[in-house]
Parts: structure tokens; C-alpha cells; sequence
């Protein structure tokens, strides 16, 4: 399924309709949602397709960036996305449901509350600083799985403290250059 998909269109427009006045998304984001959020999560599939992900969770969902995105744009791939707050849970259902969502479940829940399965990857948009994720998301990983993160232009020096990682520096159709973070998950 496309970017351009029928789905991908509704939950933009839902997003763009109820984002600002639900608190997902600052108001002045209404007018570019595509460009700013649908496009720039969309940049993690090819990633998550490139290890073979079966299972996916993704950490301080929120309105769904990147999870309902990729969700919708890879349909064989089981999504968890996690999210402790009430309001934004409440809308992260809401979306599985009205965009038939078969392959996504819900929590809400932090990242040190999961006691589930772990997963092939996890990804993460504007969670924390890069240096922050291994504690955090490792644990929610599988050995030889990897964590994706959607960061900005500090990535190129937060990535420094996270050894092993890697940084892709992405050009979106808008000009913006979006980077991806990912560093491997190792057990003893």
C-alpha cells in the first residue's frame, strides 16, 4: 500500500481536522501535516522492510507518528504502539478503527511498563535524546533487532554517544532534511 493510499489520506485528514484541537498537533501543523508529519514518518518503511521486521513497537506513539503511518503503509507487519497518555491512547484506537487497522494493537502504557513479547524493532519520533534510547527502548527489542528514531539536525551530534549506531540523512519533497538514527540491540 502506497503513501498515497485511500487510508493514508483519511488519517491525514482526520489528523489535520482534530489534530490541533485534541492537542496532537500545533495548529499552525494543520495546514502541513503531509508534508511535515505523513512524509517524514514514511521514511522509516523502507528501513523496518530492509531487516525483515515481523513485529514492530512504537514508543510514545501519540497521534500515531510514526506508527500509524508505517501501520498503514506496511500491512504484513504487526504494530504495537504504546502510549501512556489517556487522551492520546483514546485517539490511537479510535484510528485503528475507523482505518480497519488490523495489524495494530494499543496500550497505554510507558516503555519500562511492557511485560509483552519482544520485538524485531522499535521506532520513535521526538521521544529523547539519541543517548537516552538504548536504556530505554533495548529492552522492548529482540537480540539482533534494531531501533529506528526520527530526529532532527542534533542527531548528527547525538549520534556520537551511542556506539554503534548509524545516521541516514533524508531530503524530503519539501526540502527538509530529516535524519534516521538506528543502533543494534545485543544480548549477552
Amino acid at each position: 500500500m502506497g503513501i498515497e493510499s485511500e487510508k493514508m489520506r483519511a488519517f491525514s485528514s482526520l489528523l489535520s481536522s482534530q489534530g490541533p484541537s485534541l492537542g496532537l498537533i500545533g495548529p499552525k501543523e494543520a495546514q502541513r501535516v503531509w508534508e511535515r508529519h505523513i512524509e517524514n514518518c514514511a521514511i522509516l518503511a523502507p528501513f523496518i522492510e530492509k531487516i525483515g521486521a515481523k513485529s514492530v513497537v512504537d514508543v510514545g506513539s501519540g497521534a500515531g507518528l510514526p506508527g500509524v503511518v508505517l501501520a498503514i503503509l506496511l500491512p504484513s507487519v504487526s504494530f504495537t504502539l504504546l502510549e501512556p497518555r489517556a487522551l492520546r491512547k483514546s485517539w490511537l484506537d479510535r484510528m485503528k478503527k475507523e482505518l480497519e487497522l488490523e495489524n495494530v494493537q494499543v496500550f497505554k502504557l510507558k516503555a519500562e511498563q511492557w511485560k509483552g513479547e519482544k520485538f524485531d524493532a522499535a521506532v520513535c519520533r521526538a521521544l529523547a535524546p539519541l543517548s537516552a534510547l538504548p536504556p530505554l527502548l533495548s529492552p522492548l527489542v529482540k537480540s539482533g533487532g534494531r531501533v529506528f528514531a526520527l530526529k532532527g539536525k542534533k542527531a548528527v551530534e547525538e549520534v556520537k554517544d551511542v556506539p554503534g549506531s548509524q545516521l541516514w540523512g533524508v531530503k524530503q519533497e519539501d526540502g527538509e532534511e530529516t535524519f534516521v538514527a538506528s543502533f543494534p540491540v545485543r544480548r549477552r
